[in-house]
């Protein structure tokens, strides 16, 4: 799904209005819709009561034509507007047809005038949507302050009053929203991590906007769901299959106490469907692998620098589970320089590589490598960011200078192309944030790098699988209680709802 820039999204209204064709006060009419039914689903009107506080442009619009649609639903509900600035056409015609027919809008003119409504009200914030341009000042600022003061709960239409779409906000004047109703696209502005307080929990509202814009118009930032990841998933595998077929993957990881590291990237790599697994770690480590991971075969490390120990490898993933000294450092650099097969950097390998990422120039351009940093391990290769924002540029700047993917490890889990494109992830829950389930995604998508997925499916579908699996174990265990082990144990469950949400919507059979 296209994350759009502020400056496109109203181009896309333009575009709806000019070739749908439809009035303007006629989509604000569907949006508004839109709204009323995703409130309707969940709040009765015999229990709930709404205060819309409304400013004078679009979004004080969609907040007019929300407002009459629940009291048309017998809904209990005060309207308030804030009149500074001017009305946009279609907020004044919301706002007269409430007039019109009889329904009272109370005005703020001053501090005096704020509402404080009980607590159990729900207030629906409709001051400022995606057209907002600049920090907000006078009332309207002190309004919002008085808002996030209140005790409750906050429904924003759009977008949180005062946070712009495209980039970090320039101050804490946003309102605090528990829940954000967005239109047609995420906003840029909801993956940043300094706007958590201020969005909380989302949703996008499929608006009808002409998906012709879409043919015309791009953008460098996607947000990937499961209508996406449809498109990535392996086909249906040939009964005369074997495992040949399915590539072999090489891990290199593990040392005296971090053996663990290693033998979750290999567990997670066999749940990859990759056909043969080697892992390269220090001799006196074989037996822990070859004990909890018999699947998987073992190298041993007299072979590593040698160009025959590779043969036949299709893809090769190091730096989970190392030492950083001398040793491993010898031993990247001669990974960097001499595997041909694409290349997964993880961890420990990515604090050795912080002290030289020049060596990456020394790569086969044709071969590729990815990386893999959580935030520390990334401010280590770049030096440390002032913001989200900075970070992701710096990112991007990264993953072109060096022609790496980049996976930005996190909340929203970001992949960076080399090409300067940047996916978004929609899987993936704090109960994640723990020791192991990093080495877990290396080697899942070092699996489907084995297995000839090009180097950007096999980041995107491998850090969507990571994540659903541990959206599921968070669903069975808890986030407290789930460990990366459960990431692995709930793989196959998520392989299996992604085959079969694919034949639901290809409208086949699923066994």
């Amino acid at each position: 799904m296209n994350i759009f820039y502020r400056s496109q999204i109203q181009a896309w209204d333009r575009y709806t209005i000019a070739n749908e064709p439809i009035e303007s006060i006629d989509l604000m009419e569907r949006a508004s819709g839109k709204i009323c039914d995703w409130l309707l689903k969940r709040f009765s009107n015999a229990s709930s009561r709404f205060l819309c506080i409304c400013g004078t442009g679009n979004n004080g619009g969609d907040g007019f034509a929300l407002s009459r649609m629940l009291l048309n639903h017998g809904y209990t509900l005060e309207i308030y507007i804030s009149e500074q600035g001017n009305f946009s056409d279609d907020c004044l015609r919301n706002y007269t047809r409430l007039t019109d027919s009889g329904f009272e809008i109370k005005k703020i003119t001053g501090q005096n005038d704020f509402p404080l409504p009980d607590e159990e009200v729900i207030i629906i914030d409709a001051l400022y949507g995606t057209g907002l341009s600049r920090p907000v000042e006078g009332l309207n600022a002190l309004l919002i302050n008085h808002i996030n003061e209140l005790p409750n709960k906050v429904i924003s239409i759009d977008m949180p009053s005062g946070l712009p779409a495209d980039g970090l906000a320039a101050n804490d004047v946003v309102v605090r929203a528990n829940h954000t109703l967005t239109f047609q696209v995420p906003k840029f502005s909801f993956f940043l991590p300094e706007h958590e307080m201020f969005t909380g929990e989302w949703d996008v509202l499929d608006i009808g906007l002409h998906q012709g814009f879409l043919q015309i118009e791009r953008t460098p930032y996607q947000w990937i769901d499961q209508n996406d990841v449809q498109y990535w998933l392996p086909a249906e595998r040939s009964k005369f299959a074997h495992k040949g077929n399915f590539g072999h993957a090489l891990l290199m990881g593990g040392s005296l106490g971090m053996m663990g590291a290693v033998t979750m990237a290999a567990k997670a790599c066999l749940r990859s469907g990759v056909g043969l697994c080697t892992t390269g770690v220090q001799d006196e480590g074989i037996p822990v692998l070859q004990t909890a991971v018999p699947e998987a075969m073992c190298g041993s490390q007299s072979q590593w620098l040698q160009h025959s120990f590779y043969a036949g490898k299709t893809a090769v993933g190091c730096g989970m589970g190392w030492v950083a000294d001398d040793y491993h450092s010898k031993l990247l650099q001669w990974l960097i320089c001499n595997v041909s097969v694409p290349l997964l950097i993880d961890a420990t390998g990515l604090n050795l590589l912080a002290q030289n990422p020049k060596l990456l120039e020394q790569r086969n351009p044709e071969s590729a490598t990815i990386i893999t940093p959580h935030i520390g391990e990334f401010n280590r290769l770049t030096g440390k960011s002032n913001s989200s924002v900075e970070r992701l540029d710096k990112a991007k700047q990264f993953a072109s200078q060096y022609n790496v993917f980049v996976v930005l490890k996190g909340a929203y889990t970001q992949i960076i192309t080399p090409g300067g494109l940047v996916y978004f992830n929609s899987t993936g829950n704090p109960g994640m944030a723990k020791g192991g389930s990093g080495d877990v995604l290396a080697g899942l998508i070092t699996g489907l790098l084995a297995q000839g997925n090009i180097p950007s499916v096999a980041c995107l579908l491998g850090v969507y699988l990571h994540g659903f699996a541990g959206d599921l174990a968070s669903r069975a265990l808890s986030q407290q209680g789930m460990t990366p082990l459960d990431i692995i144990r709930f793989l196959p469950k998520a392989w299996k709802k992604l085959y079969r949400s694919k034949a639901i919507i290809e409208k086949g059979t699923y066994r």
